[in-house]
């Protein structure tokens, strides 16, 4: 019979399958700022897109705007551009929005 104990180390196959990612507080910090440091002013300007707008919705509102977007294939961003933008068009044009 032949022993297999050595081949079913558990300790050892934790060790090897373990996150190489160091957990600490300084450490997520450190790498927060470095993905903070990606979005620059170019990548920003490359989409137009260089102020934020924020607001509070309603969950359904949420989850038809995602839908709605997905349907069309485009982002939830650039769908909510396109509906304010219309709504915008119509309230010059006399009508509601």
């Amino acid at each position: 019979m032949v022993d297999v104990s050595d081949d079913w180390d558990m300790a050892a196959a934790r060790a090897k399958f373990a996150a190489k990612v160091d957990t600490r507080k300084a450490a997520r910090k450190a790498r927060q700022k470095r993905l903070n440091g990606s979005v620059d002013g170019r990548s920003l300007r490359a989409t137009g897109r260089t102020e934020h707008l924020n607001f509070k919705a309603l969950p359904e509102i949420k989850e038809a705007v995602a839908k709605a977007a997905a349907e069309a294939g485009i982002t939830k961003s650039l769908w909510l551009e396109r509906a304010i933008l219309a709504a915008v068009k119509a309230q010059e044009n006399g009508g509601h929005a």
